[in-house]
């Protein structure tokens, strides 16, 4: 069993720095300073003023404490009262209590809370040899090292008397017992969704009380790579025993997906191999959940399993990617958050590795030469396209596809034969014609007899053939955001992905042209991946210009009514009217009307471009303050992207998002609210609870409940999301203004005089003047 990482491969390595009062307490160190000064405090007070500190400003019920803080454990209200007790003394705030007790209720923080990011330093090293006992579990004794990385180790242990063997992961800090503490989490989770499954390994033990923490699970043999060589290497292994564990493997990815659960970081040495227990054969075992997410982790919950390491959200620009290069998909490496599609992607580079035989390999461009059967290949290129809308849909798709794989193989076969028969027939009525002319009416009838699989089988060659376009264009991207943007910029410096990002595109982006000399449509669709990255990170000067660069190389190629031109630059006017820009809103008018024209112009438009269109429309009207056009066009554009399948999924709810702030300017704020409701949940099933996506549309929930007066609910949902809000984006981030600029709207309505001027002066202390927040439109760009 191994887990050692690769290049690539990146901890959370940063955390959160809590300041309130006189106090501050370091998450990652958990350290708690008062007055400056570091606090002796044991492990379970601290955990109460985290919890205490993630909801502040709110009333935390005992029952919730006592489930977060002795999870599992049955204990008496003595114990947290106690605990309480002993915060409040080291805090020494019983003359100005800072934590206010409710009574028969639980307790809430009374002073303001704030908070902000800060970089994880190397955590203590642990320093175990072999033949040591593992601390509070004396019975086993460790044998080898699985992976050392100073704070964090890795032991394969053995019981003298037993001699069974089992696996302890150690960590001595905070950023390292979070990832232990997830894994616990997710294990649980499977195991209470899935019931007792063997493609999981199981968690036996833990300890998360003092250091060094440790998991304790089950030793489930060596990883797929180490097999491998252990049966003479990948190559040596029948295609069919292969293609089988890659089909088993994706059953358990699929199981996983099946209850909102990712894994994040698929890849050969996180996958362990057993015999069999029933029958010949080989068991495989996904090992390493402590990178995994969850779609919707309140359903912990309704499972009694206590959230533990899912109390941090991380959003994409933070450099917290996780997973290890060469199976990473291509969006995730620019930014996005992962998803079900991610994990997708690295089965499909998986598949391809099983049947060259080499786990070293990557999915380069030419890969196809390597692959014979035709089905297979196309089976790769689907899993791991590089454009996520093209790709299989989910795991199970891909099950479903090679456990059909002879039917399919028969299907194509068959096809194959209808076209030589009917290749025959034609030759034989020539024969005929010259001939015996009587024959040509049989001869007719038996080729109109094969023309409809004939038909059949031409439709699915161009398929085959727009789909290896398709993968030779994705291959190319893939190895250009690997190779050029990648291999420029390290994303993770000074803990501002964005910021790295971003100059990483700038360095990469003047390279492509160079390098796609010969292919104008991989280098288009380059340029305008970087003009919304760009325009999403509100950059509009360098987005304009590759989005005029993009548009350009695609009429290069289909001309002046190139369909994939008209829709950048209808894009571009969406970008121009949130620029706020001088001039902007008529030059997007401008954009709009040029390429109004050209649609006309259009024989047969493609789908998609009237979504575009009307979405380009929309914002328009939006920014220029009409409302009821807006949402007219918003509406259009959610309901006719909502019949193309292939459509971008997060665009489609970008839409919706849109649509639900025109209802807030119509002032139909009940429409708006269960707009926001339904797009939070749609939000997280596609790019995670953790995307930056959710956030901001709870934003626009706590703005529709103040839109109707429900100024409680908007208090407690700004309450809820503010922290994160400050951590990710900073106190002085537009965002952040407009979070407190609701919430001090709303508690002034409830008479909240006092909050209300402290979110007034959160404002000023962010630097940005309170009076520019509030006379700037709520419809900014970055909340749109």
């Amino acid at each position: 069993m191994n887990f050692k990482g690769t290049i690539g491969e990146v901890e959370e390595t940063s955390g959160r720095l809590w300041r309130f009062a006189d106090y501050e307490f370091d998450e990652l160190r958990r350290e708690l300073r008062v007055k400056g000064k570091s606090a002796e405090i044991e492990s379970k007070p601290l955990e109460i003023l985290l919890q205490l500190l993630l909801h502040a400003g709110e009333v935390v019920t005992k029952e919730e404490l006592l489930e977060s803080v002795w999870p599992d454990v049955m204990v008496v209200d003595g114990s947290l009262a106690t605990a309480i007790s002993k915060l409040r003394k080291v805090m020494g705030d019983e003359a100005h209590p800072a934590i206010v007790t409710v009574p028969r209720v639980g307790y809430r923080l009374a002073v303001p809370v704030y908070c902000k990011s800060v970089a994880a330093a190397a955590g203590p090293e642990l320093g175990f040899k072999a033949g040591d006992l593992v601390p509070a579990r004396e019975q086993w004794r460790l044998t080898r090292p699985l992976e050392r990385s100073g704070s964090s180790e890795v032991w394969i242990a053995e019981n003298p008397k037993t001699r069974e063997e089992r696996v302890f992961k150690f960590a001595s800090d905070g950023v390292r017992l979070k990832g232990l503490k997830r894994e616990i989490t997710v294990s649980r989770f499977l195991r209470e969704s899935l019931g007792e499954r063997p493609e999981f390994v199981r968690i036996l033990e833990w300890n998360f009380e003092s250091a060094p923490f440790f998991l304790e699970s089950e030793y489930a043999g060596p990883n797929l790579a180490e097999w491998a060589e252990q049966q003479g290497g990948l190559a040596k292994i029948p295609v069919g025993m292969r293609l089988q564990f890659l089909t088993d493997i994706a059953k358990a990815v699929a199981a996983a997906h099946g209850i909102g659960v990712l894994h994040k970081d698929l890849k050969p040495t996180n996958i362990l191999v057993v015999p069999a227990k029933t029958g010949a054969g080989w068991q495989i075992k996904i090992a390493d959940f402590g990178s995994a997410s969850l779609f919707d982790p309140s359903r912990l919950r309704a499972l009694g399993i206590t959230n533990l390491g899912f109390t941090q959200t991380v959003s994409p620009q933070d450099g917290s990617l996780t997973g290890t290069l060469m199976y990473m998909a291509p969006e995730v490496l620019a930014g996005q958050s992962p998803s079900a599609s991610s994990d997708v992607y690295a089965l499909g580079v998986l598949l391809y590795q099983f049947l060259v035989g080499d786990f070293r390999k990557p999915l380069a461009p030419g890969w196809e030469s390597d692959i014979a059967d035709p089905l297979l290949r196309e089976d790769i290129a689907e899993a791991a396209s590089g454009d996520p809308s093209k790709r299989l849909s989910s795991a199970a798709d891909l099950v479903e596809r090679l456990t059909t794989l002879d039917q399919r193989r028969a299907q194509r076969g068959e096809l194959e034969s209808a076209k030589l028969r009917a290749q025959v027939a034609e030759r034989e009525l020539a024969e005929a014609r010259a001939r015996r002319p009587w024959v040509v009416l049989a001869v007719i009838a038996l080729a109109a007899g094969l023309a409809v699989s004939f038909t059949l089988y031409r439709r699915a060659a161009r398929e085959r053939d727009h789909a290896s376009r398709q993968t030779a264009i994705a291959t190319s991207i893939n190895q250009f955001l690997s190779d050029d943007l990648l291999g420029r910029s390290n994303p993770f410096l000074s803990g501002k992905a964005s910021e790295s990002l971003t100059d990483a595109i700038r360095q990469a982006s003047p390279s492509i042209d160079n390098q796609f000399k010969d292919e104008p449509l991989v280098a288009a669709r380059l340029h305008q991946t970087i003009a919304r990255a760009l325009d999403n990170r509100t950059d509009y000067p360098d987005a304009r210009a590759e989005y005029d660069h993009a548009a350009a190389l695609f009429r290069q190629v289909d001309g002046e009514l190139s369909q994939d031109a008209i829709v950048v630059q209808l894009q571009r006017a969406t970008a121009e009217s949130r620029s706020y820009e001088k001039d902007s809103l008529p030059l997007a008018k401008s954009i709009l009307s040029q390429q109004e024209g050209l649609i006309a112009k259009l024989p047969h438009p493609r789908s998609d471009v009237p979504v575009w269109l009307a979405s380009a429309r929309g914002m328009i009207a939006l920014i220029d303050n009409n409302a009821k056009a807006a949402a007219e066009n918003f509406q259009s554009a959610v309901e006719k992207s909502e019949v193309l399948p292939a459509f971008d999924e997060s665009a489609r709810l970008t839409f919706k998002q849109r649509l639900g702030f025109s209802y807030i300017r119509l002032g139909e704020g009940a429409k708006a609210e269960q707009t926001f409701r339904d797009l939070i949940l749609a939000f997280t099933r596609v790019t995670g609870p953790d995307s930056p996506n959710v956030l901001r549309v709870r934003l626009n929930l706590a703005q529709a409940y103040m839109i109707q007066n429900k100024h409680a609910e908007a208090v407690r949902e700004a309450n809820a999301i503010y922290p994160d809000f400050v951590t990710h984006l900073g106190p002085d981030h537009e965002l952040t203004m407009q979070l407190l600029t609701t919430r001090a709207q709303s508690e002034g309505s409830l008479g909240m005089w006092n909050d209300a001027i402290r979110d007034v002066v959160g404002c000023l202390d962010g630097y940005v003047p309170l009076w520019a927040v509030c006379r700037r439109r709520d419809e900014r760009a970055q909340s749109l």
